[in-house]
């Protein structure tokens, strides 16, 4: 007696929800042989990673707000290339400090500001 356990081939192996299962050939015709159908490429966006020392900032908006952000980048995601929303909100921020910079610093960088040396919780006043 052997103890050697075989694999199983599932009937599914090859098989993706875009591919549809092969049909069965007339009992009356020569057995072909069919060679499995390749699965289809999955469809891959480049991954937009982020920068050498990205760190996450957050911001509050109301839903009308926030809906209105979602519907503009639809909007705008192939016109200019953005890959997440991120990219979108990055871009946009960046345009309105580079016209601030030129505003209130001669068009010179601003100083960072680090994390925590802004206040929380309520506005100023």
């Amino acid at each position: 007696m052997s103890t050697e356990r075989k694999r199983r081939t599932s009937s599914l192996a090859g098989l993706t929800p875009v591919t549809a299962p092969p049909t069965p050939e007339p009992a009356a015709e020569a057995p072909a042989v069919h060679a499995p159908a390749a699965p289809a490429a999955p469809r891959t966006r480049p991954q937009a990673k982020p920068s050498k020392g990205s760190r996450k900032m957050n911001y509050y908006a109301d839903e009308d707000q926030q809906g209105r952000i979602r519907a503009a980048y639809y909007a705008g995601r192939d016109t200019y290339g953005w890959q997440t929303l991120t990219d979108m909100q990055n871009q946009i921020i960046m345009q309105r400090v580079e016209e601030l910079e030129r505003e209130f610093n001669g068009g010179a960088p601003f100083e960072p500001v680090h994390p925590g040396s802004i206040s929380r919780g309520r506005p100023l006043e």
